[in-house]
C-alpha cells in the first residue's frame, strides 16, 4: 500500500484526529496541519501495535496566517488551552516564526515542514470540514513508515545543524521508545 495512503488510512481510524481538527475549525484554524511528533508518534505506535495516545505528548500543529499578529497568536493559543485543555497543544504559525525560534518557520506550509531537523517528523496533515485528508511530506513518507531518522536537507548540509541534529536525537531519546528505530546522520 502507498505510504500516503496509509497515513490517511491510519489517521481515519482515531476519533481523536477528527475531534483534533473539529476544535481547529472552531477557531477557524482551517489549514491548520497536525505534524511532527504527533504523527510520527501515530504512525510508530499503529506500526508498532500500540494505542495511539494524544494526550500524552505535545500536540504538534502548524498553520500559516500572515495577517496575523504575534499578540494575536498569543491570545488564540491560550484560549485554545484554555478551552481544551486536555492537550498539551503546541500551536505555531509558522509565519510569526524564524529561524532563532528553534520552531518551523516560512511562508508555506511545505517550506515550514523543511525546517523540522528529521525528515520523519517534516510530515504534516489537514482535515477540510468536507472530510478529506490532505498529506504535505516534502522528504516523503519512507523513513517515518521503515522507522527510520534522517537530518532534513537543511540540517545534514550544515556541521553546526547537524551537530544540533545528532543532540536531539540523543536528547529525544526515540530509540528507547522504540527498539527497531535506525538513526542517520545522512
Amino acid at each position: 500500500m502507498e505510504y500516503k495512503t496509509e497515513l490517511i488510512k491510519i489517521a481515519a481510524q482515531e476519533t481523536e484526529i477528527k475531534e483534533i481538527f473539529k476544535i481547529l475549525w472552531s477557531f477557524n484554524l482551517n489549514e491548520a496541519f497536525l505534524c511532527a511528533g504527533s504523527l510520527r508518534n501515530l504512525v510508530w505506535n499503529h506500526l508498532a501495535n500500540r494505542q495511539p495516545n494524544f494526550l500524552r505528548n505535545n500536540l504538534d500543529l502548524i498553520y500559516l496566517n500572515q495577517n496575523q499578529s504575534y499578540e494575536e497568536f498569543l491570545t488564540l493559543q491560550e484560549l485554545i488551552k484554555l478551552h481544551y485543555a486536555k492537550y498539551l497543544w503546541n500551536l505555531e504559525n509558522v509565519y510569526l516564526n524564524n529561524l532563532s525560534s528553534h520552531q518551523p518557520y516560512g511562508k508555506t506550509i511545505t517550506a515550514a515542514l523543511k525546517t523540522i531537523p528529521e525528515t520523519c517528523n517534516a510530515v504534516g496533515l489537514n482535515l477540510t470540514r468536507q472530510g478529506r485528508f490532505q498529506v504535505i511530506a516534502p522528504f516523503g513518507l519512507a523513513d517515518l513508515f521503515n522507522f527510520e531518522i534522517h537530518p532534513t536537507p537543511i540540517f545534514a548540509q550544515d556541521p553546526h545543524k547537524l551537530a544540533f541534529y545528532q543532540q536531539r536525537v540523543a536528547w529525544k531519546e526515540w530509540t528507547q521508545d522504540w527498539k527497531n528505530l535506525k538513526v542517520f546522520n545522512r
